[in-house]
This record gives C-alpha cells, structure tokens and sequence, in this order.
C-alpha cells in the first residue's frame, strides 16, 4: 500500500502509533529494505543480505525512500515521494 502523506492514525485500523522508517540501498550487494533490518553493531550497522558493516556517511549506502509501519496493526505501507519531499523539480 503506497499512501501519499505521512499518517497521524493508520489508515487500516485507524489507531495512533504509525512510526516512520528510512529505506536503505546497500549498493555493494543490491539490498533493499527498511533500516530496522539492518542490525546495529560496533561499527554502526550489518546489512542484513551481506553481512558488511556500514559506518556513517558510507558511501556504499544511500537512503532511497520512506516507510511506515503501524505499533498495533503491523500493516507497513510505503510513503509516496512527494510526501517525502522528493519529485519532480526537487533536488
């Protein structure tokens, strides 16, 4: 589900509690997903898919989008990228 705002209450089972997440590419290895898939570590993070770490301001990780995820429902949708500040004409 793709919703085009960033929700107050979610939009399946109209509660509160909708927490927003990053999406991540890790471009050594081509995974896409959530940033709580990757796992803290000493370093900063473990892709998931490689295993690698990831430190701050890696250059072989970028921020590709948002997510949001509801605390009761568990139902997770994507943001559209408008809502995120990202489309046509921005940089």
């Amino acid at each position: 589900m793709q919703i085009d705002t960033v929700p107050s209450v979610c939009p399946m089972c109209g509660r509160s509690g909708v927490l927003v997440f990053r999406v991540l590419h890790h471009l050594i290895c081509a995974y896409v997903g959530p940033d709580y898939d990757f796992a803290p570590t000493l370093k900063g993070y473990a892709c998931p898919k490689c295993r690698r770490d990831i430190v701050s301001d890696d250059r072989t990780c970028e921020v590709v989008g948002a997510s949001a995820r509801c605390s009761s429902c568990h139902k997770e949708m994507v943001i559209a990228p408008q809502a995120q500040g990202i489309g046509a004409g921005s940089s």
